[in-house]
């Protein structure tokens, strides 16, 4: 069921794209984190936010 209200929407893509991705274990990590919060590796990458149906 497609969200319609579009502050539900932001709340909600905030929630599920805006974090970073630990390259050595794949925990996920808010957008200030500089470690990992679960093997304190300092490799991360943002979470890929494109949006659109799968292939």
């Amino acid at each position: 069921m497609p969200i319609t209200d579009p502050e539900k929407k932001r709340i909600a893509q905030a929630a599920r794209l805006h974090m970073k991705i630990c390259l050595n274990c794949g925990v996920r990590n808010s957008l200030a984190a500089s470690r990992c919060r679960k093997c304190h590796g300092s490799f991360l990458r943002l979470k890929n936010r494109t949006l659109g149906a799968k292939k």
